[in-house]
């Protein structure tokens, strides 16, 4: 950080969209719970094509749970937004971050897809042990949906900057989830899971912290370079 102290941008984000702990645990806690529903949605979903209709509306919204949409979207808010241009990298942060994290996750985590089981056992036969590393394949990458993760960071990252939006970038968060759940890639619980890291991410940089206080000091020079 250079000498010289930059002023705390005259813009601050808004609290909406930015959530606390307590609804990071309910959403873990909501994760644990939909493992009931895994296995009786996914099957409605794979088996019956219970949404089959709805299938290339839905695939129209899964880009809004791509790193390409948060980079496109952040790129053009740096570049039009003028003094509130700083928000950018909070913005990219919440999308990008949560992505990532969902990918060392699934490192961890060996989960069969829905599309690749064959339905006959319980919602424990979905798990398949543990540290897969990559030897795994996609096959076994089920938990979290990275999708949902950086659509949930992404959303809670515009709604943040642009509260007025809340409602679309939620409704289009909510989609590309039920996406996920609805072509096969992903169970419920592994969508709430994903929503959980993209919470943890709107918190750690939204939130009181380091973290926040760097972007703050990335924000204010940003604007005062715009009036420069």
């Amino acid at each position: 950080m250079p000498a010289d102290p930059i002023p705390e941008s005259s813009w601050q984000p808004s609290a909406y969209g930015v959530p606390g702990w307590r609804a990071l645990g309910m959403m873990l806690l909501l994760s644990v719970l939909a493992l009931a529903a895994d296995v009786p949605l996914s099957r409605a979903m794979v088996l019956h094509h219970l949404l089959v209709r709805l299938d290339h509306l839905l695939e129209s919204f899964a880009p809004f749970g791509q790193p390409p949409a948060v980079i496109a979207v952040s790129l053009a808010i740096f570049l039009c937004a003028r003094s509130r241009r700083g928000v950018a990298f909070r913005i990219a942060a919440c999308g990008l971050l949560p992505g990532l994290a969902a990918d060392l996750v699934k490192l961890f985590v060996a989960r069969v897809r829905p599309r690749a089981f064959d339905f006959a056992g319980t919602v424990w036969d979905t798990f398949r042990g543990a540290f897969p590393g990559t030897a795994a394949g996609s096959s076994l990458q089920s938990f979290p949906s990275g999708h949902t993760a950086v659509a949930v960071g992404f959303c809670l990252g515009l709604t943040a900057a642009f509260p007025k939006g809340r409602w679309l970038f939620g409704v289009l968060a909510g989609l590309v989830a039920l996406q996920r759940v609805e072509c096969g890639a992903h169970f419920l619980s592994d969508t709430l899971g994903a929503a959980a890291l993209g919470c943890a991410a709107a918190i750690i940089v939204f939130g009181p912290g380091p973290v926040s206080r760097w972007f703050t000091w990335l924000e204010a020079r940003c604007e005062r370079n715009s009036r420069a």
